[in-house]
């Protein structure tokens, strides 16, 4: 009889996410590698269409007919569908497990612990469930996936009795293949790169500013700032958006391009002159790997997760509120375009090694 592992893949109901592309890079590793187990999804909505090529032989999809609220969801319909499919092993992706543990091991996804570091990025909703269901959920977990070292000491800091039940497993990244496509975006010749969702932490609005400002002191400069993502909550997603929508930002070279699929955001990466990454605080930061891969240099906020990855010789930090300091280095940047150097060491940052870590736990 084949091992039953349960799934919360909650996050791939969403398109393409940090959270979302971090599930998936290590499904398409796990999934035709163990096919001797049946992997069950568990959402309570439907799973976004470009995440359909996960759906293989071993996989069983569990969704709920009808949308159901996420925490209401997670710790009263979850487990009761658990016990009806037999699972064996539960994998929650989205740091949160039901309040009543698990008669079965349970492991955790932490990407941050942002209602401690960086709460006012937070909706009130999400703040108050993390704040009061983290405690309950760090407790209850056999073992915790930190996506950086910065989110482990995080985790300690916060409750140090559960240090050993820390593992750092940092993400992957792997080349993506392009196709032509009749519909595909034409890029700008020079143009900067940013990706997220239209939300506080990701801080896009200051960039745009800062982008606005880079363009006022040099009016004839050809550059575009391309952002690409989808629209979030709190006034990045409402007066932010209305914002990249308005026609008088469209004529001064800012793009904002909705939920772009797999095929324009890896090109995106490929063709963009700088990549700028200036969230107010991240788990990790996926993004950068995946602009550093093509050889893109970086310029990010300066907060200490994102010292985890980049490199001091050839990428540039800036205080992530420091407007000024954001239109200095679109200044900076629009230079003669410069390769990475030295080289980003894609070898020492692969989803094969992603997934042996957690498969390690899982499977033990």
């Amino acid at each position: 009889m084949k091992t039953k592992i349960g799934i919360d893949v909650r996050p791939l109901a969403y398109g393409i996410t940090g959270n979302s592309r971090y599930l998936a890079e290590v499904l398409k590793v796990l999934l035709p590698k163990h096919k001797d187990k049946e992997f069950y999804f568990f959402s309570n909505k439907e799973i976004h269409p470009v995440f359909n090529e996960l759906l293989s032989t071993n996989v069983r999809l569990v969704i709920e007919t009808k949308p159901i609220p996420g925490p209401i969801y997670l710790n009263f319909i979850l487990p009761k569908r658990l016990k009806q499919n037999g699972i064996e092993v539960f994998w929650a992706t989205i740091q949160m497990l039901p309040i009543f543990k698990l008669p079965i091991p349970s492991y955790v996804n932490y990407h941050d612990l942002n209602f401690i570091s960086a709460p006012d990025t937070m909706a009130k909703w999400n703040y108050w469930q993390h704040k009061l269901l983290s405690p309950i959920t760090l407790k209850n977990a056999d073992k915790i996936f930190c996506l950086s070292k910065n989110t482990m000491e995080e985790i300690i800091q916060f409750r140090p009795k559960f240090k050993n039940k820390c593992l750092v497993v940092y993400p992957g990244v792997s080349k993506t293949k392009t196709y032509p496509s009749k519909n595909q975006i034409k890029f700008p010749k020079d143009f900067f790169l940013t990706v997220g969702t239209l939300e506080p932490r990701k801080n896009i609005n200051r960039l745009v500013d800062a982008f606005l400002n880079f363009k006022k002191e040099k009016p004839k400069d050809k550059h575009s700032l391309i952002i690409m993502g989808r629209k979030g909550w709190g006034e990045e997603g409402s007066i932010l958006y209305e914002k990249l929508n308005d026609p008088k930002i469209k004529s001064l070279g800012v793009q904002f391009i909705e939920n772009p699929n797999e095929n324009t955001l890896t090109l995106a990466f490929q063709s963009c002159k700088v990549f700028f990454f200036p969230s107010l605080h991240e788990g990790f930061g996926l993004p950068l790997l995946e602009a550093m891969l093509e050889g893109k240099r970086c310029v990010a906020s300066d907060i200490p997760v994102f010292k985890e990855i980049l490199s001091d010789k050839c990428d540039l930090y800036v205080p992530p509120k420091d407007i000024e300091l954001w239109t200095e280095s679109f200044h900076k940047m629009s230079g003669p375009q410069k390769s990475r150097n030295p080289k980003f060491p894609a070898k020492l940052w692969t989803w094969e090694e992603t997934s042996k870590k957690i498969e390690g736990v899982l499977f033990q």
